[in-house]
């Protein structure tokens, strides 16, 4: 694998060599700015002499006072005019490029056409005007067939008819779901009737076998007299 970047560096590294490559740079920066100084200072120097006020007197340096100040007028005036000619080559700079963006791709909305609502609403009841509109389609011979009638008939003889199919086939599954309807109903009212038979039949056991028991112990009540009285009649026997 390939490093990418500086080389490889450290991330130690890369800071150090960013911060020389700062100071460099801030260097040049300074020379720079200091050529720029002298050649302005040079510059002045040529164009504005040094002043000389040795050996004048009090008039001399009211004329020499009055001679800067109308250079100092001059110069004002220039720059001035230097300041708006600069203005004005900014603005035609900044339409120019506000032009040429609109030409590459902007749109430019189109001057539209007012209309009032009412001349529209008006214009759709104007029949002479539909008639205009519509006259090439009036003028028109109709051949009495549709245009489309023989392609029709072939897709007729050759497609089948999906409709009627999807109807029959959903009538078919309508009567099997009624079927199931129908036989779980049957069953359902089967079930109840056995369970009415099974429950009757339950209550006829029951009332069988309470009988049987009552039968049962109104025999065994008569045994129990029957042996009661016997017995009495042995005591008498007994006692006589």
């Amino acid at each position: 694998m390939k490093r990418k970047g500086l080389g490889g560096l450290s991330p130690e590294k890369k800071k150090l060599l960013k911060q020389l490559i700062m100071q460099k740079a801030a260097e040049d920066l300074k020379k720079q700015q200091q050529k720029e100084a002298e050649e302005k200072q040079r510059i002045i120097e040529g164009r504005v002499p040094k002043l000389d006020l040795t050996g004048l007197d009090q008039s001399d340096l009211t004329r020499k006072v009055r001679e800067l100040y109308d250079v100092l007028c001059k110069l004002e005036e220039e720059k001035y005019d230097w300041e708006t000619k600069l203005q004005k080559q900014n603005f035609e700079i900044n339409d120019l490029n506000v032009k040429v963006n609109d030409i590459k791709g902007h749109f430019v909305k189109p001057m539209l056409k007012k209309v009032s609502k009412a001349e529209q609403q008006l214009a759709k009841f104007d029949k002479e005007k539909l008639r205009g509109k519509l006259g090439f389609r009036e003028g028109l011979k109709s051949t009495g067939q549709p245009k489309y009638s023989i392609d029709e008939k072939e897709d007729t003889a050759k497609k089948p008819d999906w409709g009627q199919l999807k109807h029959k086939e959903l009538e078919a599954e309508e009567k099997k779901e009624d079927d199931k309807m129908s036989e779980n109903e049957t069953r359902a009212a089967k079930s109840t009737d056995t369970k009415k038979e099974t429950t009757e039949e339950a209550k006829k056991k029951q009332e069988s076998e309470e009988e049987e028991e009552e039968e049962e112990d109104e025999e065994e009540e008569e045994e129990e007299e029957d042996e009661e009285e016997e017995e009495e009649e042995e005591e008498e026997e007994e006692e006589d």
